[in-house]
């Protein structure tokens, strides 16, 4: 891309002292969001998407420590105090959260909510316009009547039209760049798919960029420019939507691709999920995080760890593994395993 970055996000490293140690989080990790792009941020529970994210937003708590830079629209963020940021945060940049539940004030309307996250940012306008305008983002995210649905509780939406509630709430004041935090987490598939489309639809109306955060590669196929792989706080392989589904160069992105259920696989085939389970990040494994469970670990991996590397001479693609260029690629193994 030739435009300048929305969001530059460099060497962000992110840890929290508990009583059991030091949990880093996040490690290292640098990343850049274009306007108007997607970016998925994919990997296990632990692998430090949502801290990611929450350090963006300055949504961790105070006891976080937290070094490198996160730079949006041109602005350090990490520099700003804290009644300056809070002109960002859902006018600028908006979350989803992945529970529209707690997300939600159960004691307050649906419409009600959504009129005070916009006259937060905009006090001078009425409470008329407001409401007019709650009606509007409704019906912009397919809630059925939403006239009559304005006036209703959190209680009274389903969880999908919850969730269509909490991207019309982040809409709301037209946002820059949208975060949503594993927004179909609790949804059957069937709904998980009509809220990625509303997403794409309400992103569209906006304009916004979006980082997509999901443990869920299948998830993205359709939806992201870009992918971003994380594990054990670090950035473990980013390229686009293509490369990353097709040409992917490093075991632990394939092993993700691997564990999707497909309609290619027979119905008496198994899923391969990756052995073992994601690493503690207070006890990390010496050289290469995913070596207990990948399996091409040599002696090097257990040495050194790899260090994110580029694969192509623009450096679109890039791999956080010592054998990158002698993997087979995703499809090869797809054939293989099926031949």
């Amino acid at each position: 891309m030739t435009t300048e970055p929305l969001l530059s996000v460099r060497d962000l490293t992110v840890s929290f002292d508990t009583d059991d140690g030091l949990v880093q989080a996040v490690n290292g990790v640098s990343f850049d969001v274009h306007p108007g792009e997607t970016l998925a941020v994919v990997g296990e529970s632990g692998s430090g998407k949502s801290v990611t994210a929450m350090a963006t937003m300055r949504l961790l708590p105070r006891s976080a420590r937290i070094s490198g830079s996160i730079t949006f629209d041109g602005r350090d963020l990490l520099s700003l105090s804290d009644r300056e940021m809070r002109r960002i945060q859902g006018e600028d940049i908006a979350m989803i959260f992945q529970d529209p539940m707690t997300a939600l004030n159960p004691v307050f309307t649906v419409g009600n909510q959504l009129a005070e996250a916009i006259r937060i940012h905009h006090p001078d306008v009425s409470k008329k316009a407001a409401s007019e305008r709650s009606i509007e983002l409704l019906e912009i995210v397919g809630i059925p009547e939403p006239r009559i649905r304005v006036e209703n509780y959190p209680h009274e939406f389903s969880g999908g039209m919850r969730q269509r509630a909490m991207i019309a709430m982040a809409i709301a004041n037209q946002p820059k760049l949208l975060i949503a935090d594993e927004p179909t987490t609790a949804l059957d598939v069937t709904i998980q798919a009509q809220v990625i489309e509303v997403m794409r639809k309400a992103q569209e109306a906006t304009g916004a960029a979006m980082i997509l955060i999901t443990h869920d590669l299948g998830l993205v196929a359709g939806v992201a420019e870009r992918v971003q792989v994380m594990y054990g706080g670090r950035l473990f392989e980013t390229g686009d939507t293509g490369t990353i589904y097709y040409r992917s160069r490093n075991p632990y992105t394939q092993g993700l691709m691997r564990s999707i259920p497909t309609f290619a696989k027979r119905t008496d085939e198994r899923l391969s999920p990756i052995p073992g389970s994601p690493p503690s990040a207070i006890n990390l494994p010496a050289g290469c995080s995913f070596r207990p469970r990948c399996e091409f670990a040599e002696a090097i991996c257990r040495d050194e760890e790899p260090a994110l590397r580029p694969l192509d001479p623009a450096g679109a693609h890039q791999s956080r593994c010592h054998f990158a260029e002698e993997l087979p690629d995703f499809s090869q193994r797809t054939a293989e395993v099926a031949g």
